[in-house]
């Protein structure tokens, strides 16, 4: 891991990451030793570096851009409790979903979900992955900013349909690949051009393949699909044993029409 620290860490402590928000590099130190520090405190399927890219991107989003912060699948809180940090620097708010008593029961092509870099298969059964309400609010009060969070219980079926805030970040963790449709097809016209929408599903070749299936977008979401950086193996933020991966990977909302500066290639905004 060490190694590749300085280069996530880079565009993170670049000075014009957060700088309209007024936060700096002891602001963003001191961010970073906590989100390191929450992930033993809570339970968590995913690691402080890819909540470190995700903060990165979310502070280089102008304070001009309206929109709130979405996370649909929560767990047991780490993820959320670590984004709620970044949103109070950046006077966000954090709308969290989840059904609170784990995934919905898979329909049967959701059962088994092939992990493309390590040539397994991952099995799901409905309740996997729950945290109570309860138990998520008091991780996110006693390591994030609890302040910041809105909560939103039930399957997304049930509670995205009523959601209408402009988003200006995504972040989705819901394994499923029915989930993944829900959430796309509520959420994606609500995030901001040049917004980034990511996934903990990178590694998955069901849920990464949807981001090209044209098919599908052109007739549920009336546009092309977007692509997805990461897909198969992750972005290269943690060592593997081919190198570096993660679970994590990202798209990138129209890009060209952004009123503020993006790089597609690294989802960097100037």
């Amino acid at each position: 891991m060490g190694l590749s620290i300085p280069i996530i860490l880079s565009e993170y402590f670049n000075s014009a990451t957060g700088k309209a928000y007024g936060i700096g590099f002891w602001t963003k130190l001191r961010l970073a030793r906590k989100m390191a520090r929450n992930r033993k405190k809570i339970t968590t399927a995913s690691h402080f570096l890819e909540h470190l890219m995700m903060a990165t991107q979310l502070m280089k989003v102008p304070p001009s851009v309206e929109g709130c912060v979405v996370e649909c699948g929560s767990y047991k809180g780490g993820s959320a409790a670590n984004l709620s940090l970044v949103c109070a620097l950046c006077h966000r708010q954090l709308e969290i979903f989840d059904s609170f008593g784990g995934l919905p029961a898979p329909a049967d092509a959701d059962k088994e979900h092939l992990v493309i870099r390590n040539q397994e298969v991952h099995t799901y059964t409905k309740g996997a992955y729950s945290g109570t309400i309860q138990e998520v609010r008091e991780n996110i009060a006693k390591c994030g900013a609890i302040n910041v969070c809105n909560f939103n219980a039930g399957y997304f079926d049930q509670t995205l349909p009523q959601f209408r805030k402009k988003c200006i970040l995504i972040f989705l963790d819901v394994d499923l690949v029915e989930s993944m449709k829900t959430c796309f097809r509520y959420l994606w016209p609500l995030l901001q051009d040049g917004c980034c929408l990511f996934s903990h599903e990178a590694h998955h070749a069901e849920v990464a393949s949807l981001f090209f299936e044209d098919g599908w977008w052109q007739s549920t979401m009336k546009c092309k699909a977007p692509g997805f950086i990461g897909a198969g193996t992750g972005l290269g933020l943690l060592p593997s044993a081919n190198g570096f991966s993660s679970d994590l990977g990202y798209t990138i909302k129209n890009p060209a029409g952004a009123g503020f500066g993006v790089n597609p290639q690294t989802g960097g905004l100037s």
